[in-house]
């Protein structure tokens, strides 16, 4: 019996696998997803955060992860939601570290500029402050979400998007933080 010599396995460039159209056609270098997206992700973690302090660590983490992944990224169309994810998944991980050294340390001021309205800083400084005070004890999950929905004005689709969860995990999150939250926020209102 003769014997067949089997193929051997060879690492192939993503521009030589599949049909020519697979190939990205507008990639953009590390540098251009900084410049134009890193304002977008500072922000983003600044109001789930709600402190100064974190929010350059994350974004640093954050570019530290696009700049190992970001040829994996197929188009610039899906960039600011990548970027959004993975912002979202490592705020994510500061908020859950923040809670267990909630219990080993004093409670820290929380800097209100980051989402007041440069307008109405100095009358809603107390507030925001009551809010990402009483945000610190929300589940870093519904956290995320109750933020991108009602201080990111983020609509449910894109909640779920960015949280990487169906539209109806995204509600009860979003609703399991207005239950905490109730207590600074009044009542909900009724829907007619």
């Amino acid at each position: 019996m003769p014997e067949t010599t089997r193929p051997h396995l060879a690492l192939v460039s993503p521009e030589a696998s599949g049909p020519a159209g697979d190939a990205p056609t507008d990639a953009i270098s590390f540098d251009e997803a900084y410049a134009r997206h890193s304002g977008y992700v500072a922000g983003l973690v600044g109001r789930i955060l709600g402190r100064n302090d974190d929010v350059p660590d994350v974004v640093q983490d954050v570019f530290l992860i696009v700049h190992r992944r970001l040829q994996s990224v197929r188009s610039q169309g899906a960039l600011r939601a990548w970027l959004g994810r993975i912002a979202i998944r490592e705020a994510s991980r500061r908020l859950r570290w923040r809670r267990v050294r909630l219990f080993l340390q004093p409670a820290r001021t929380i800097e209100a500029d980051l989402v007041a309205d440069d307008g109405a800083k100095a009358d809603l400084q107390p507030l925001v402050a009551l809010l990402y005070s009483t945000l610190d004890r929300v589940p870093p999950r519904a956290r995320v979400a109750w933020v991108l929905r009602h201080l990111q004005d983020e609509p449910l689709d894109t909640v779920a998007e960015l949280c990487g969860c169906s539209i109806a995990t995204a509600k009860r999150r979003i609703a399991g933080a207005e239950l905490l939250l109730r207590p600074i926020l009044g009542p909900a209102e009724a829907d007619e």
